[in-house]
């Protein structure tokens, strides 16, 4: 006859994703999801056609702005982390629709965007924190303070924070890259298509906010190395 316990079960070790309390079958297996999750991503920026610098530079920048408008110091460093997956969606993207040499056409350009979504999905199980605010950015760092953006069309603080942040960082360092279909700009040029505009890029499309702190750091800014 089985023994009788007057204990309840401790299921206090129980996996916070599955709820698996068992483990007289071996550890769970969602335990090294985040691990293995995160050197995937990490081969994917390896790997990324617009060169392995950007992504993180996005994070440094993105950081740098973050401080300006006053986010704690542990929030900035979790920015800087996360930040770097921002585009982490294009790995699952066709084979071929990334490193063109010259603009996509409407077609090609609504396949790239699914990027956002496809990123949010390949980090939506995770648990660590700054995967989980990653899987925020990549989502959303794409949306418009004018509501002009994609996927989901967000306006003004609908759209979180750290994508109003990597966004504006993103499009900086991208117009100081040098890409396939187009040259580099210098520091002062992007700093005016950002702030002034230039026919496909409107200041409107970002935050005010962030567009203060990237003028009260571009100094900073503009001495990181491309």
């Amino acid at each position: 006859m089985d023994a009788v316990s007057l204990i309840a079960p401790d299921r206090s070790a129980a996996c916070t994703r599955c709820g698996r309390t068992d483990a007289s079958a071996g550890p769970c297996a969602c335990a090294a999801h985040d691990e293995a999750l995160e050197a995937l991503a990490l081969r994917a920026v390896a790997i990324d056609p617009e060169g392995r610098d950007h992504p993180v530079r996005v994070g440094r920048i993105a950081a740098l702005l973050a401080e300006q408008i006053g986010v704690e110091a542990s929030q900035r460093a979790m920015l800087q982390r996360a930040a770097v997956l921002h585009d982490i969606g294009k790995m699952a993207l066709p084979e071929g629709v990334l490193g063109h040499s010259h603009v996509l056409d409407p077609a090609a350009r609504r396949v790239m965007e699914r990027h956002t979504s496809l990123g949010a999905s390949i980090l939506a199980h995770v648990c660590a924190p700054w995967m989980r605010l990653a899987a925020t950015i990549a989502l959303n760092h794409h949306e418009r303070w004018d509501g002009s953006g994609y996927p989901a069309g967000l306006a003004r603080e609908d759209i979180p924070l750290a994508a109003r942040l990597v966004a504006v960082a993103d499009v900086y360092d991208a117009l100081r890259s040098d890409r396939p279909y187009k040259g580099p700009l210098d520091h002062d040029e992007a700093m005016s298509r950002l702030l002034e505009g230039d026919g496909r890029i409107a200041p409107a499309q970002f935050d005010p906010q962030v567009l203060d702190a990237l003028r009260a750091r571009a100094a900073e800014i503009g001495a990181i190395p491309h």
